[in-house]
């Protein structure tokens, strides 16, 4: 960032620079045509718009492979440049930049490819790879008009799961994601999954400093009150943040909308009786007074309940006041009864707005967004909930045959995965009879490894799955100029590690 560093004043609008909204609307073409220098690639162009929000605009490029992310920083004043966009700017390429030294975290972003920033202009960018996919929330629009299908279902289990599994990667880091919701997924064309729109992680350079943290979360994603309240005083965000955003963005992805509805007659019926309500706006107008542009995207509740629309962040809040109010006994009840009558009723809350072939999310989704007292304390709680594990039959065989177990127990390392091993993360290899795992499971065990873990293929079937074995260096197959490696095909979804090669020889000589 130190590049970047000039004199120049910033126009902060009033209330802006903690908390900031992020709402999406179409934009006015502004930089088609625009060309621009990437060090490695040469000048490249940018064409036209693949997506835009009210500070950014992601362009398709001469490039089939690269799209840049511009940010106006234009403010209407000739000495000063737009706060906001400008500290977005700067926040996604210092996350860039930190995700760029976590070797087993690069792959699951877009490849980076620089970025600058133009003060005369007022504008600035970052290059990026190109995905081929759809977000997670495009993808299961298109699939409600067809009914959710049984296979279908199994396919979203497996890009949910995949990307809880790639939000534990960063918490390992120390890195918050904040904003974790479907628009930031892409399940990309050849399967598998990555995230894109990096600028609200929390990471470790942050935990020194939270007070000066830019949070920056959506608010249908996030529990402002809470976590806002929380970085203004040096109280860094934690792993309950994101778990409650996977729990809203599961809603979402069932329902498409991130708001719950609410009956007319219930609706009326709080309003009627406002202590249920007043004193947590009395608090969402405090917040309002810290940061008055959050008034038009974080109502209160009164207003939610006039438009029958409520945040996840105040559900739970409203669920205890109203079933405080219908239960005459209630204070007298002991805690964990409390706690069991409000899941319980905001789990059916929840199931009635869900479609019939996703109701079984009802649970996952009050589980993770419920009030922090009661929720999952880990995301690995919360993808129990989702996984579809294979038989006993399937762990055993994979115990006994599969190389990787065998390459694990040489190197003395846990094979406790196989226990949470999923129906998609293990295949038949019809020539063995035996079971082969994933590749991308293979990489999570193998991360500081993969790139030393040779390996060599032994089938392929009609679909296109390869089946490979672990080998010596002498006997891997060649790639490029080097030998193959389990890094060369970690996200490779259509890859499987089978059988130990000395258990296919003796198979070979029995048969």
């Amino acid at each position: 960032m130190t590049a970047f560093v000039r004199k120049l004043r910033i126009c902060t609008p009033s209330g802006e620079g903690t908390v900031k909204a992020d709402t999406t609307e179409s934009s006015a073409d502004k930089y088609s045509g625009l060309t621009i220098d990437l060090v490695g690639l040469g000048k490249v162009q940018l064409t036209h718009v693949l997506k835009s929000n009210t500070e950014t605009r992601i362009y398709h490029t001469t490039q089939p492979h690269v799209v840049v992310k511009m940010f106006d920083l234009s403010c209407g004043k000739p000495d000063e440049i737009s706060y906001g966009p400008y500290m977005s700017f700067s926040l996604e390429l210092a996350n860039f930049e930190d995700i760029l030294g976590a070797e087993d975290l690069r792959p699951l972003v877009p490849a980076y490819y620089g970025a600058n920033i133009n003060y005369d202009k007022k504008y600035a960018f970052i290059a990026m790879e190109y995905l081929e996919g759809q977000d997670l929330k495009s993808w299961c629009a298109e699939a409600s008009s067809g009914g959710y299908e049984t296979e279908w279902v199994e396919e979203f289990k497996e890009a949910v799961y995949e990307a809880l599994t790639i939000m534990t990667r960063f918490h390992r880091h120390g890195i918050i994601l904040i904003d974790f919701k479907p628009d930031n997924i892409i399940r990309l064309r050849e399967r598998g999954i990555k995230f894109v729109d990096l600028g609200a992680f929390f990471t470790p350079r942050h935990y020194g400093q939270t007070d000066k943290y830019v949070y920056s979360a959506t608010p249908d994603y996030a529990e402002l009150l809470i976590d806002a309240s929380n970085v203004q005083v040096g109280v860094p965000p934690t792993e309950a943040s994101d778990i409650f955003s996977a729990g809203v963005a599961l809603f979402e992805l069932a329902t498409d909308a991130s708001r719950l509805e609410i009956e007319d007659g219930t609706a009326d019926e709080i309003l009627k009786n406002p202590a249920i309500f007043l004193f947590r706006d009395s608090q969402i107008r405090d917040l309002w007074r810290s940061y008055p542009h959050l008034k038009e995207v974080f109502p209160a509740l009164e207003t939610q309940l006039r438009e029958r629309r409520i945040l996840f962040s105040e559900l739970w809040h409203l669920l205890k006041g109203y079933v405080a109010n219908k239960l005459a006994d209630w204070e007298t009840l002991p805690v964990e009864q409390r706690d069991q009558i409000i899941l319980a009723t905001g789990t059916t809350f929840i199931m009635e707005q869900l479609p019939p072939r996703l109701q079984w999310l009802a649970g996952p989704i009050a589980q993770a967004t419920v009030l922090r007292s009661m929720r999952l304390k880990k995301v690995a709680e919360l993808m129990r909930l989702i996984a579809n594990p294979v038989s006993e039959s399937v762990r055993e065989d994979v115990e006994c045959h599969n190389c990787l177990i065998q390459h694990l127990r040489d190197l003395e390392r846990s094979v406790d995965f196989v226990k949470r091993l999923n129906t998609w993360e293990a295949r038949l290899n019809p020539t063995t009879a035996h079971w082969a795992v994933a590749m991308p499971v293979a990489w999570g065990q193998l991360l500081d490894s993969a790139q030393f873990t040779c390996l060599k293929q032994t089938y392929s079937d009609e679909q296109g799955h390869r089946y490979f074995h672990i080998v010596g260096d002498l006997e891997a197959d060649a790639f490029e100029d080097d030998k193959l490696t389990l890094w060369h095909l970690k996200q490779d979804h259509f890859a499987w590690l089978g059988t130990a090669a000395s258990a296919s020889r003796r198979r070979g000589l029995i048969q």
